[in-house]
């Protein structure tokens, strides 16, 4: 992580800019199409004033994934970080720039909260704290930017190649089209934030060292409460900052089980990790859709998976072999829970309440809803 000043604004938003998250986030989320639109994240959020006062995390990739901008070292997970390249180095101070070019051009006070270079990507968090005048967004700073690392990435790739002068190099630009931005809506999402780019070298360095998707995680420690459970899966789920609870009301209509799917199908295509046991009508109903899709999910199940030979089952198994599911149990082999022939209410409530540990953000009601879907 970076320690220079522009590190330090991070307990001064938490003190100053980010303790009315209404006006932090500038627009309110409103109720959603929920059109079946292929998302592809990088599309920006309908109806938002991307001119007005708001917190960003802005994500951006390298052209083809290339690893140009720094080196993961460490020998543990817990030692992990990543090394910048003289490239690496300059995005991050571009970064920082760009926030205080935009403020002085403008008048409107741009900060750079945080930010972490990975090899074949970036993370920044922006604050835009006044209002930008006409003519100015949050897409006019980022291609800007973006513009100013693809010629220092020419100028690099030049001085490389000038010993071999009949070689000219290719002008394509350091980063992929566009960028993707989530937007500051709820209480504690800024530190999640925080939180999420800090850890991501170490994740990184256990997909390089654990790429093995089916394998058994005993006394897996996760949630707000740190439960032990048995995982299955792409246990890196468990460390993404959006991970939204899944529960439906068992007596819902056919047309009210279909809003909850769009409802939930929304988040998940905004790339959101939908959590539950998917137990009701309902909740199986967004099971099966989000399958369809393969979009990200953590399943709670009833059944113990401690035995050598034991993992889950049918489209469970493919889905976690496929990468988009988590199979997660806090049941023991032979216990009560996992013994039972028929699942019980009370179980179902305790399965629920699992679910809502590992969870870290609450959805918003139907009506305020938006998930940040693009359009």
């Amino acid at each position: 992580m970076d320690t220079n000043d522009n590190t330090s604004l991070t307990s001064r938003a938490q003190n100053k800019g980010v303790a009315d998250l209404s006006s932090a986030s500038g627009v309110r989320p409103k109720k959603s199409c929920y059109a079946p639109i292929k998302h592809n994240r990088l599309r920006r959020k309908n109806g938002h004033d991307y001119a007005g006062v708001c917190i960003y995390l802005i994500s951006v990739n390298v052209a083809n994934r290339q690893r140009l901008l720094g080196t993961l070292v460490g020998n543990t997970p817990d030692e992990a970080h990543i090394e910048p390249s003289p490239l690496g180095e300059y995005i991050a101070a571009a970064f920082r720039n760009m926030a205080d070019i935009v403020t002085a051009k403008t008048g409107s006070c741009v900060q750079v909260l945080q930010y972490q270079i990975m090899p074949d990507h970036f993370h920044g968090i922006l604050y835009v704290r006044d209002p930008l005048p006409d003519g100015w967004n949050l897409a006019r700073m980022i291609a800007a930017w973006k513009g100013d690392c693809s010629r220092e990435y020419w100028r690099i790739s030049s001085s490389t190649l000038s010993s071999a002068p009949d070689v000219r190099p290719e002008k394509s630009p350091l980063f992929e089209p566009n960028f993707n931005d989530k937007i500051l809506f709820h209480e504690g999402q800024l530190q999640t934030w925080y939180d999420y780019l800090h850890d991501n070298p170490r994740r990184l360095w256990l997909k390089v060292h654990y790429p093995d998707r089916l394998r058994k995680v005993y006394d897996f420690k996760a949630g707000k409460q740190g439960h032990s459970y048995t995982a299955v899966g792409n246990t890196f789920y468990i460390t993404y900052p959006e991970r939204v609870q899944v529960r439906c009301h068992r007596n819902l209509s056919d047309a009210e089980i279909q809003n909850e799917v769009a409802y939930y199908l929304a988040l998940a295509r905004s790339g959101a990790i939908l959590v539950s046991p998917f137990i009701s009508p309902a909740e199986k109903a967004v099971y099966e859709e989000c399958y369809k899709e393969k979009l990200r999910m953590i399943r709670i199940v009833n059944r113990g998976l401690d035995g050598q030979f034991i993992y889950p089952t049918g489209r469970d198994l493919k889905g976690c072999s496929d990468g988009f599911l988590l199979i997660m149990t806090p049941y023991s082999d032979f216990s009560p829970e996992t013994a039972a022939t028929r699942i019980s209410r009370a179980q179902c409530l305790d399965m629920n309440a699992y679910a809502a540990d590992l969870s870290t953000v609450i959805a918003p009601t139907r009506d305020a809803h938006n998930t940040g879907t693009r359009a």
